[in-house]
């Protein structure tokens, strides 16, 4: 598997940590032993935590915390608004958007989503978290939900579409951009947010592919 960088646990920073699930199995498959060291993050607090293995069970592994260290600030200054989608593809697309550097990705739903679609957060941010442990990123993405295009748009001003026949993404100019749902956005939507950018390309993108592909003309 893949080596990672380091091993995310919320409780990451106590003193003594019991470490259970797939973390425990990650270190299992690492085959560490006892007196060996491990580090953890918490992805909350910006630093970086070393724990030597004090006891390996069968189904866990009980760890002491022997060094903290200060990760190098590093900002994701990036914020992405999508249309609410299927959650299987939003889950899908979250650990490329977190690896790219995306700092916070803006839920709305839109007439064309489906209002029986439930974004879950806490999901979202463990996916974001196994993306950290593998790309070495230091802190998680955030993620907020709007349950209409006004509420939106009560919070943030400065919007533009990501819509067929827009001006040039070259010409961006730092708006938050916003990706439209499968069926795009409505007439009355479009009417809402007066600044549009359009994809280069010939093909109909699907909206995580739309996400992704603005994601990496910003952040790579």
């Amino acid at each position: 598997g893949i080596d990672l960088q380091f091993l995310y646990d919320a409780m990451a920073g106590c003193e003594n940590l019991k470490i259970i699930n797939e973390a425990f199995l990650h270190l299992k498959a690492r085959r560490v032993k006892v007196g060996e060291r491990v580090n953890l993050r918490n992805l909350k607090d910006g630093k970086d935590y070393l724990y030597e293995i004090e006891e390996f069970g069968r189904k866990d592994a009980k760890l002491r915390l022997v060094f903290t260290s200060t990760l190098a600030a590093i900002s994701y200054k990036f914020s992405l608004a999508w249309a609410v989608v299927d959650p299987k593809t939003v889950e899908k697309t979250t650990p490329f958007l977190n690896e790219l550097g995306v700092g916070k990705l803006i839920f709305v739903y839109t007439k064309f989503s489906q209002a029986n679609f439930k974004i879950d957060v806490k999901r979202l941010e463990y996916i974001s978290a196994l993306s950290c442990e593998q790309c070495g990123r230091g802190s998680l993405m955030s993620f907020e939900i709007y349950k209409n295009l006004d509420e939106f748009l009560a919070v943030y001003k400065d919007v533009a579409l990501v819509n067929f026949g827009g001006k040039n993404l070259a010409e961006y100019k730092g708006e938050l951009l916003f990706i439209g749902p499968e069926g795009g956005f409505a007439l009355d939507e479009t009417r809402k947010i007066n600044s549009s950018y359009s994809l280069d390309t010939n093909s109909i993108l699907r909206s995580q592919t739309a996400a992704v592909s603005v994601a990496s003309k910003f952040l790579v």
